[in-house]
């Protein structure tokens, strides 16, 4: 048994889950008044989205890609100027996730959908190249409804493994790389609370979710569900993200690993409203949201949200969040920067959750290049 996606010290608790995770009762959040940032940008579609998710180039970041899904199907668009550039049409999809197979600017972007007609997830294969939407084999099918799901990896983790939410229980899928897809492994149950919603993966590998009531759980043992990390007040969960982040070069000592500089994100869909908190401590750092500009509408109600901490070039340099329009095909932007300086918090460096190549370690062996004349 492995849960790849998890940080090594959460397996041992995880499994008790069952008998000592149950939630406990916790005060209500002071309610936030959300501080208005400026829309940068906006992307039509042919459909409302139902889930936004993003692909980092491997070596230009302005030509990475914003992801939707919608009933119409999936599509991806250029971020630095919205341009259509893959789709797959006429398929009803819930919900998308992005994560990535190997390490650095080989690896391999994969994206996983549900199919709720088919009671099934999809993956398809993005090209570094091409760009394109390649199908995969190795979807798993799913009894039950499907309330939220997350997909990704920990650092140094090759595959990413597939997280489901449903009632009671989230389903677990580890997964091998096979040529002509990825080969599931048996899912693995965790017994959880009722109300769960939705759920995320830190770059470390953590498993976080959160209830319809927005109390966010990170499950990091057999006690996880008895106090939440984080809470807010919120109307209508409409999703969960990590913003992965490190410390500045210029504040990490020489020789240290940069400290962690991550935000976690959940989206209010009734009001628009994304509230962010500490990684580290889940102290709320408060609420934006994304108001008009002379030519972009602002966002009262949301169907879905992306956020990433990723490097996408020029103004998303440091990241971006994008809101998916309630019963509008429109998706708009605001950068990572902006969120941080009207929330008076440090934005830290970009993480790229492509994964960095090990170095080649020679063992100690060492080979003697004189030539000796004989």
């Amino acid at each position: 048994m492995r849960i790849t996606a998890l940080a090594p010290l959460v397996l041992a608790g995880m499994l008790a889950l069952a008998a000592c995770g149950r939630e406990a009762d916790a005060p209500a959040p002071e309610p936030i008044t959300p501080v208005g940032v400026a829309a940068s940008d906006e992307t039509s579609l042919a459909a409302p989205a139902s889930g936004l998710a993003f692909w980092v180039h491997p070596n230009v970041a302005f030509n990475s890609l914003l992801i939707a899904a919608s009933a119409d199907g999936l599509a991806a668009f250029n971020i630095e100027d919205g341009a259509a550039v893959s789709s797959v049409p006429g398929v009803n999809v819930s919900g998308v996730a992005v994560s990535y197979l190997g390490f650095g600017p080989t690896a391999s972007g994969v994206v996983a959908t549900f199919q709720p007609d088919a009671g099934a997830f999809a993956f398809y294969r993005i090209d570094n190249s091409a760009r394109n939407f390649a199908p995969l084999a190795g979807g798993p099918e799913i009894r039950g409804a499907v309330r939220g799901f997350c997909f990704g990896r920990g650092d140094g983790v090759e595959t990413p493994s597939l997280y489901v939410v449903q009632r009671g229980k989230i389903l677990v899928f580890n997964f091998e790389a096979q040529d002509n897809g990825f080969a599931p492994a048996d899912a693995i149950t965790l017994d959880a609370p009722d109300n769960l919603a939705a759920c995320a993966i830190d770059s470390d590998g953590v498993l976080l979710t959160v209830n319809t009531n927005g109390a966010i759980f990170r499950l990091a043992g057999e006690d996880s569900f008895k106090t939440p990390f984080a809470a807010a007040p919120i109307g209508d969960v409409g999703g969960l993200a990590v913003i992965a982040a490190t410390a500045p070069e210029d504040d990490t000592p020489e020789g240290e690993q940069p400290a962690a500089y991550g935000r976690i994100a959940l989206l209010d869909n009734t009001t628009g409203a994304v509230h962010l908190f500490d990684y580290t401590d889940g102290r709320a750092l408060g609420a934006v949201t994304i108001q008009a500009t002379d030519e972009i509408e602002g966002v009262a109600a949301a169907a879905a949200m992306g956020a990433t901490g990723a490097n996408l070039g020029g103004l998303y340099r440091n990241g971006l969040i994008a809101l998916s329009v309630d019963r509008a095909a429109a998706v708009r932007f605001i950068p990572l920067n902006g969120v941080a300086n009207a929330l008076a918090f440090p934005v830290g460096a970009p993480v790229n959750p492509r994964g960095v190549v090990a170095p080649i370690e020679d063992d100690g062996l060492l080979i003697n290049i004189e030539f000796v004349a004989e």
